[in-house]
């Protein structure tokens, strides 16, 4: 037997030890956390699956200018990290249309699933807690959460009304590797029934540092981005009724491009209308009622070094959610409700070439239902069926040397289905399981690309004959929250019958067309990408664990650890492209009243489990330490109010990490050490 190198087997010992450490008796119990993503009232310990939660402190203390990086070291989350500015979740090795990213409910409304280098105009700083949540309860997102969803959850429709009629928050950051300032500020103020917020923050950074390269930096790294947004909600006597409006900005660079002397940029904006409204009802068969809705307007161009659009992307998406939670009908209590989605895309210049206007339309109903079993058993499910109609462009090759456009028009109706068992087992332990079968319709660019992409240096070709996309998954885990001791687990197996994937076909082309690409033509420029569909195996273990194992008086310090791995084979052979690899870590902290730090290690693994076309990954090790300072009034500790000092190290052995998932992984290294320094003041 191979003996596991040292990282892996700090943390898996790490692991082991959390464990094995009986909960203490006099355990402090932190208020139960309402996870927003299921239609009822859940804690995370009345969930069939785990969820990941990251809070406003964490947030601020992380250098991450998009919520893929926020979350890529998060247990079975990794990140696309195409460019500073554009990076999206990947959830147990899966991303873009499988992983729903959302804002209190409606989705983010770009493009950034049509390609890698394309952001999501959401940015880190206006979250106030991000979920990642999977199992029954997301299917009333849509069926493209077969990954899972991301809900980046705000105030900017406020549901309740501040502590004292007001407050607020200010803060602001520097980061040392890309000479990054960012700065955000916040206001929630009562008149009335009225609660009105605010909020604005701008981030710039420079192109960040990289170890051991002769360049220092790497190249066209810089991004820019600012963002205002307001709202009001009536708040009553029996729920609340109330919109936003918000306006994102932001450019940066694409690393690595083709021509150095000629690199490109991406400047997009949005605007977003949101609405919400909640009500409960004191009598009859129903108890409450929740509606969301929202519309954005999106646009991004790409631009040259001599400020020449070659593509652009608009984007025009509209969206409404309503349901109605009921009370008993016999042995159930759950969420019946219905979703319509529309989505308009344009694209002209070279995204034009890529991706035609296409238009995509879905009318939903979904239920979500519990069912006691026993007194510590609990069962819950979830149902769907959609109607997708979809239209555009695509690319007949049948002779490569004279290929044309035809219109297609295609209609789909997944039905998708999920069950799950929570059982409690006394002293904070939970165990859950749960079933799955999701089909999902293929997207846009999955049906109808069909051209040159210079951002990614692609040629990409879809296949409007695509079927839908059916996945069967299956989990079991075990969890426990508490201050002194927690510890989740999860094993999960995913059969895909349609798996639906980037190819790289190892052949190039150029961007006239697709009678230059080879073995036929003589391109040299575009790698090529074909969409496949095959039948497809994803299968991986993860783990987390924290324990404290000092108390003093106003203080305890503990240890941390945690692992993932995920494996995705083709069922006709070979391995599904770009998964993230195994990882481990460990860690120290320590907590009191006014200071806090902690520090650790996330070490991931070579990748050589690769389709025919990938390149190798290296392994790195990411160091990272924090140390926090909060000045708050006399005889205050609730920590509402106050100033909070944070420095932040992040890869502090200067490594140089590969992101085996990015496009750009080959060219592109990750930023190297960063020391961060942050203020935070809230009132």
């Amino acid at each position: 037997m191979k003996h596991l190198s040292s990282p892996l087997h700090a943390a898996v010992s790490v692991i082991a030890l959390t464990a094995a450490l009986p909960a203490l008796a006099d355990e402090a119990v932190a208020p139960p956390l309402f996870i927003t993503a299921s239609p009822l009232a859940s804690s995370l310990d009345e969930l069939a699956a785990p969820v990941i939660v990251v809070e406003r402190d964490e947030i601020l203390g992380s250098s991450a200018a998009s919520i893929g990086a926020l979350l890529g070291d998060k247990p079975g989350i990794a990140e696309s990290s195409f460019a500073a500015g554009s990076s999206r979740p990947i959830i147990r090795g899966l991303d873009n249309t499988r992983v729903r990213v959302q804002e209190n409910g409606i989705g983010a409304g770009d493009v950034s699933t049509v390609s890698e280098d394309h952001g999501v105009p959401i940015d880190p700083l206006s979250a106030k807690r991000v979920e990642v949540v999977r199992g029954p309860a997301v299917l009333r997102y849509g069926s493209e959460a077969i990954g899972g969803v991301v809900n980046i959850i705000n105030n900017r429709i406020p549901t309740a009304r501040p502590k004292g009629g007001f407050e607020g928050e200010v803060s602001t950051a520097y980061d040392h590797v890309n000479y990054g300032r960012q700065g955000y500020a916040d206001l929630n103020v009562a008149t009335g029934n009225v609660v009105w917020h605010a909020d604005t923050f701008a981030r710039k950074t420079g192109n960040y540092q990289i170890p051991n390269q002769p360049t220092k930096r790497q190249h066209h790294t810089w991004t820019e981005s600012a963002g205002v947004a307001g709202g009001a909600s009536v708040l009553l006597e029996n729920g609340y009724i109330g919109g936003s409006i918000s306006h994102y900005d932001s450019q940066y660079g694409i690393p690595a491009p083709e021509d150095p002397n000629d690199p490109l940029r991406i400047e997009l904006w949005q605007t977003r209308l949101q609405g919400a409204a909640e009500f409960e009802f004191s009598g009859g068969p129903f108890s409450g009622f929740k509606a969301d809705a929202g519309y954005s307007e999106y646009s991004h161009g790409e631009l040259d070094a001599g400020d020449s659009t070659e593509s652009r992307f608009d984007n025009r998406e509209g969206e409404i959610r309503a349901e109605l939670l009921h009370r008993a009908v016999g042995p159930f209590t759950g969420a019946v409700g219905v979703h319509f989605r529309k989505r308009e895309v344009k694209a002209a210049g070279e995204g034009g070439e890529l991706l035609a206007p296409a238009h995509s339309e879905a009318l939903a109903g979904f239920i979500f239902e519990e069912m006691p079993v026993t007194d510590s058993l609990k069962l819950q499910l979830g149902g769907r069926i959609e109607r997708v109609e979809v239209k555009g462009t695509a690319l007949d090759i049948t002779n490569p040397l004279n290929p044309f456009d035809f219109a297609v028009s295609r209609s789909f109706t997944p039905v998708s289905g999920s069950l799950g068992l929570v059982q409690s087992l006394g002293g904070g332990w939970v165990v859950g399981a749960t079933a799955q079968h999701v089909e999902r319709a293929p997207d846009v660019q999955e049906l109808f690309s069909k051209g040159p992409h210079e951002a990614t240096e692609t040629f990409e070709i879809g296949d409007p004959t695509f079927g839908k996309e059916k996945a069967r998954s299956f989990e079991i885990n075990a969890r426990r929250e508490g201050e002194d001791f927690s510890f989740e687990a999860a094993v999960f197996h995913t059969s895909f019958d349609g798996f639906i994937y980037k190819h790289l076909t190892g052949e190039e082309c150029d961007d006239d067309g697709f009678d230059t690409c080879t073995p036929h033509g003589t391109g040299d420029e575009l790698d090529q990408v074909f969409f496949r569909q095959q039948d497809a195996t994803f299968r991986g273990f993860e783990t987390a664990a924290s324990a404290t194992v000092l108390r003093w008086a106003t203080g305890r310090a503990g240890v941390t650890g945690q692992f993932d791995m995920v494996r995705a084979k083709l069922d006709a052979g070979g391995n599904v492209p770009r998964i993230p690899p195994m990882r481990a870590g460990a860690g120290v902290f320590f907590e009191e009243d006014r200071i806090s730090g902690s520090l650790g290690f996330l070490h991931a693994f070579k990748q050589d489990r690769i389709e025919a076309n990938e390149t190798e990954t290296g392994s790195y090790t990411n160091v990272r330490a924090e140390l926090r300072y909060k000045i708050v009034p006399p005889n205050d500790f609730n920590h509402n109010v106050g100033i909070e000092l944070a420095v932040v190290g992040e890869n502090l052995l200067n490594e140089e990490i590969r992101n085996h998932s990015s496009f750009k992984k080959n060219d592109v290294l990750q930023p190297g050490r960063n020391v961060r320094l942050a203020v935070t003041a809230r009132f």
